[in-house]
């Protein structure tokens, strides 16, 4: 047998040279099923069983993850990118608002009339427009500020990015459950809850995750972690308004 993609001899289900699959059918309505599940949801490559690992053991399936284990789960960018797109359908199709939004309205409300101040506004509302990018865009700065706060763990920047992507996604799926919630049941100690669960989940993964040492020590760190976060946010939002105003 001959491999259809390059020609290649094949014996056993893979060609050696190019890989492709030995059994290549006709284009089909269930292949194209298939490829659109596989392309744009990696349905079959581990989205369920990621977010059922990421409920049961959040630290232990990151560290694996981390170690090699990578067959079974969501790729951790995507997963972010995914579920906060998923959130953001949520808030539109039951007309909630997501925290980004909420964040806009209090800065409306306190803004100065001042050119750099509705720069910063315009910069945020952007920011909300588009929830998903803005999540991937916000990430990399809570993982510097994790990177830092468990400095000394044996964990590298990048690893911090793996680690806040799944949580990230994780937190989505609270939000979205939420604003769910929030649309069946029109009461206003619900807007609490998503971002009690959520910062909890957080610590919760960070306790499992950086297990060695103080346990009281990871909660502080867990604490700075965030401190941390808010303090870079400041400065980046301050330093994207200096270049718009440029």
């Amino acid at each position: 047998m001959h491999c259809k993609n390059c020609g290649h001899t094949i014996d056993g289900n893979y060609c050696s040279q190019c890989g492709q699959n030995s059994k290549v059918a006709r284009i089909t309505f269930g292949i194209i099923a298939q490829e659109i599940s596989e392309s744009l949801f990696q349905v079959n490559r581990g989205l369920f069983f990621t977010i059922r690992e990421l409920f049961l053991s959040p630290g232990q399936s990151i560290d694996d993850f981390l170690h090699g284990k990578r067959k079974n789960h969501f790729k951790p960018i995507a997963y972010a990118l995914t579920l906060s797109t998923l959130y953001f359908l949520v808030t539109k199709l039951t007309g909630q608002n997501t925290y980004l939004d909420d964040f806009i309205a209090g800065l409306r409300s306190g803004v100065s009339e001042t050119t750099s101040g509705f720069e910063l506004l315009d910069i945020v509302t952007w920011l909300a427009q588009n929830y998903a990018y803005a999540a991937l865009l916000l990430l990399p700065v809570f993982s510097l500020a994790s990177y830092l706060a468990f400095f000394g763990f044996g964990k590298n920047y990048l690893e911090h990015i793996v680690l806040n992507s799944y949580v990230t996604g994780q937190q989505a799926i609270f939000y979205a459950v939420f604003a769910i919630g929030g649309k069946l049941i029109d009461y206003y100690i619900l807007e609490l809850f998503p971002f009690v669960f959520s910062i909890g989940y957080a610590y919760w993964v960070f306790w499992q995750f950086f297990s060695r040492g103080s346990r009281w020590g990871n909660l502080l760190r867990s604490t700075a972690s965030y401190l941390l976060y808010l303090l870079f946010n400041l400065v980046f939002f301050f330093l994207i308004a200096l270049v718009v105003r440029w």
